[in-house]
């Protein structure tokens, strides 16, 4: 099972180095498809995962260099206590119902990258709009085990980041808060058992496949970027589904 765990790895990292997000959506299943484990197990492994990476890719792409602190801190602080709520809801909850979420929201964001342009309608900093975004990205963030980086990214460009790398660098930093946040919460609620060896070793394939991935981004235009991952996600959200009924 480590060839197939190590591929899927690669794969995981090189979608996001190629579309800015999306590690959490395929990170879930893949642990659950591949690593033979449970949504209870997945969903914290996952965070773990999610965080690492995308601290590493916030590093590799120094994002410091273009902040827009007061965004990233209202954002940054709702999210993770929106993540803490998420992942305590998400020990109450059953394993069908936690994962046919994850389905519909696979699916609503396939569909709104797919069809949805993102346009930057809001050229001024709003406070209540970010302090209600960043609660309920940050509660579906612990609640499904996801970085929430295709809803970050077209938010933060809504809430007046022009500059779409400069969002992605704000959303890469907030995936982590997040999810880091969600995971100390399941961490502490319920005790859950991680696979130190299986997270670090995929931590640190799909790191190295979002490295890859980056350089990919440069080759292939974005337009098919775009309609591709809205496929993947569209399939991906299928099974998904499917497999919360077989529960």
């Amino acid at each position: 099972m480590i060839t197939p765990l190590l591929l899927t790895a690669l794969l995981i990292g090189l979608v996001l180095g190629l579309f800015g997000a999306g590690g959490g959506m395929l990170t879930v299943p893949a642990l659950m498809i591949v690593g033979e484990i449970s949504v209870k197990e997945a969903v914290p492994m996952s965070l773990w995962i999610v965080a690492l990476v995308s601290l590493t890719a916030a590093i590799h792409q120094k994002v410091w260099q273009e902040i827009e602190y007061r965004l990233l801190i209202v954002l940054g602080v709702t999210g993770m206590i929106g993540s803490g709520a998420g992942a305590g809801a998400g020990t109450l909850i059953s394993d069908q119902l936690q994962l046919g979420l994850l389905s519909v929201l696979i699916l609503f964001v396939a569909l709104w990258v797919g069809f949805v342009r993102l346009e930057n309608k809001v050229a001024i900093f709003r406070y209540i709009p970010a302090l209600l975004a960043g609660l309920l990205i940050g509660f579906l963030t612990g609640l499904l085990g996801v970085g929430g980086g295709f809803l970050l990214v077209p938010v933060l460009i809504f809430l007046g980041v022009r500059h779409f790398p400069t969002a992605v660098g704000h959303s890469l930093l907030l995936i982590a808060a997040n999810a880091i946040s969600g995971a100390l919460v399941y961490l502490w609620v319920e005790q859950a058992n991680i696979d130190i060896s299986m997270t670090l070793t995929v931590t640190v394939i799909a790191a190295v496949g979002s490295v890859l991935g980056g350089l990919l981004l440069k080759r292939i235009p974005s337009a098919m970027l775009q309609k591709g991952f809205a496929m993947l996600l569209i399939m991906l959200g299928c099974f998904v589904g499917w497999q919360s009924l077989s529960l």
